[in-house]
């Protein structure tokens, strides 16, 4: 078992989107986007204040750091800059005093504070290095040559009308939590080799929780799903 002493939480962010310009800080339901993910670790029953940080290189985003009292990294600019490399991107990695690491993304304003608190206990009691965040997919996958890629249990008339209630169920990268060590980040490995079972370790979660923005219309929807709970 992990001692959570070792463990590094990180939000990551930067104010430069392109996609979605400015969008940590443009207005979320009478907040935004980093301020509601800040919020929830703060309230996680699990993290300790003193472990948590906010890697980060906006005045803006340092000001919300400030005010809430956070240790916060100060990040380089390169570390935003083309090639993307691990231990470039993450160049916390050999900096902060700890053994592992649990990032958090601030693009998930569904996910909910009980969740985080489940993956990080899961994360202290597994013996895996790594560990991510996906969520089922009960459907037909193909490869670009139109071939199924994953198992089908029924008979061949079933296929045909793709019956999905025989067919294996998948897992989808929920682009939300990630766990891993801080050396493997060195070594340009992110959570794990994803050649073997466990490696890293999967955690499930509700897809919906998952919710990440990258586009205008996305931040316009999920404005509306955090308004209704």
């Amino acid at each position: 078992m992990k001692n959570i002493k070792d463990i590094c939480f990180i939000i990551q962010a930067r104010t430069q989107s392109t996609r979605v310009p400015n969008k940590m800080l443009r207005p979320f339901a009478d907040s935004n986007l980093f301020t509601i993910a800040v919020k929830k670790v703060l309230q996680s029953k699990i993290i300790p204040k003193s472990n948590f940080y906010l890697s980060i290189m906006d005045k803006e985003l340092v000001n919300i750091a400030k005010k809430y009292d956070l240790n916060h990294f100060i990040r380089s600019e390169e570390s935003t800059q083309e090639p993307v490399t691990l231990p470039k991107v993450f160049e916390w990695n050999n900096k902060l005093p700890y053994k592992y690491f649990v990032i958090i993304n601030a693009c998930n304003p569904i996910l909910k504070v009980e969740t985080i608190d489940k993956f990080v206990t899961q994360f202290l009691e597994s013996d895996s290095r790594g560990q991510f965040g996906v969520f089922e997919k009960k459907t037909f996958l193909f490869n670009n040559e139109g071939i199924m890629i994953n198992k089908f249990f029924g008979d061949d008339k079933y296929l045909a009308t793709l019956e999905t209630k025989f067919v294996e169920t998948c897992y989808e990268a929920a682009h939300s939590l990630y766990a891993g060590t801080m050396e493997d980040i060195g070594k340009e490995i992110y959570m794990g080799s994803f050649k073997k079972p466990k490696d890293p370790e999967f955690f499930v979660m509700e897809e919906i929780e998952c919710f990440d923005i990258d586009w205008p219309w996305q931040f316009e929807i999920a404005e509306k799903l955090y308004l209704n709970g």
